[in-house]
């Protein structure tokens, strides 16, 4: 009998050894410092923490008091701060949901520059003025049909781009503008030409980061910069508008 009991707790033994730690519930908000395939390597306040992504596991982005957008795995970047929720074992959690702001995530591509894509959205939310903040700017005008910056504007480019890295973690937007004469297709091109030569001047001054300025857009005609005052004639239309931007998260330097 007492072999038998005995028997029975290295049984017992073997099984406590070689089964894995319980998994527990739990739900805590991370920083993303790496992503390799479908492992994502995070801090939290308490440590490091190993976040592993499934087939079924829910990555949403939120924006205001409800909006929510459904989101793939490549929208998780480093610097990204995020909420995950799922299954830990040690340090490592399986996730079931990963949610995160829309405003952290625009942080995340412009503090770590991210994908050909990812900028893209980012320079899309510049333009339509989302969660950023001007802090400096100026325009460029131009005569008509034609994309030559002149020397009394080169000098303003000049100034803003010495002074834009003093902002902290900016951006420079550019956006390129036509008066509405002419064939609509002609002007977009025309405004195109524009802002391109804006931004290959800028990029050359020797005072900023050339990754800083935002691949330039073609507005066309009959339209204006998010808070920008709509052109009171021609000569006022045919314009490059160049911002200096920064995440409204940042602080005020």
């Amino acid at each position: 009998m007492l072999c038998r009991n005995a028997g029975l707790l290295v049984v017992t033994a073997s099984f406590l050894i070689s089964s894995p730690l319980l998994a527990e519930p739990i739900k805590t908000e991370a920083v993303i410092t790496r992503v390799q395939g479908n492992t994502i390597t995070a801090r939290t306040t308490q440590g490091p923490l190993t976040v592993i992504l499934t087939p079924s596991t829910s990555i949403a982005q939120t924006s205001g008091i409800a909006r929510k957008d459904t989101r793939d795995a490549r929208a998780l970047i480093p610097g990204l701060i995020f909420t995950v929720d799922g299954d830990l074992q040690g340090q490592t959690v399986t996730a079931e949901h990963i949610r995160f702001k829309e405003k952290d995530w625009r942080t995340a591509v412009a503090t770590k520059a991210g994908t050909v894509e990812q900028f893209s959205e980012l320079r899309k939310a510049i333009i339509e003025g989302q969660e950023y903040v001007i802090r400096d700017e100026t325009a460029v005008y131009f005569p008509t049909g034609s994309a030559v910056i002149g020397q009394t504007y080169k000098q303003k480019l000049r100034t803003l781009a010495e002074k834009a890295p003093s902002y902290g973690n900016y951006r420079i937007s550019i956006l390129g503008f036509a008066d509405p004469r002419g064939n609509q297709r002609a002007n977009e091109r025309l405004s195109a030409k524009r802002a391109l030569a804006v931004s290959n001047y800028m990029r050359q001054t020797g005072y900023i980061q050339p990754g800083r300025v935002l691949a330039p857009s073609a507005m066309g005609e009959g339209t204006t910069a998010p808070g920008e005052a709509a052109p009171t004639g021609n000569d006022a239309a045919r314009r490059v508008v160049v911002r200096v931007v920064t995440p409204k998260t940042q602080l005020t330097q």
